[in-house]
């Protein structure tokens, strides 16, 4: 999984030719660190279609305050420079899925 930084965000998201799946979290977090294998799983399965990748808010509070992130994990769909969805805590990996495959593409 991508590690997205305040230096990299800008390039590696907002100017990404495919769509992005950020999950904003913690190393604290026990739900955000239960959710990494199932982003592992859909970052295999769809490959170059999309990019996945983490921010750790604890190392970038700016990113997680930008973003309005107040809950872990929150993860975040940007297609296009612009956010197309936002879910909310401890997801099924089905339900990532369906986020996913609604993206315009």
């Amino acid at each position: 999984m991508l590690e997205i930084t305040e230096e990299n965000f800008d390039s590696e998201v907002l100017s990404s030719q495919v769509p992005v799946l950020v999950t904003f979290s913690s190393k604290t977090c026990a739900p955000c660190r239960a959710i990494v294998p199932v982003l592992e799983q859909l970052a295999d399965e769809y490959g170059n279609n999309i990019k996945i990748g983490k921010v750790d808010v604890g190392i970038f509070p700016l990113l997680g305050a930008k973003f309005g992130i107040e809950m872990l994990p929150t993860l975040v769909f940007f297609n296009k420079g612009n956010v197309v969805e936002r879910l909310i805590g401890m997801q099924t990996k089905s339900k990532i899925q369906d986020a996913i495959d609604e993206i315009d593409y």
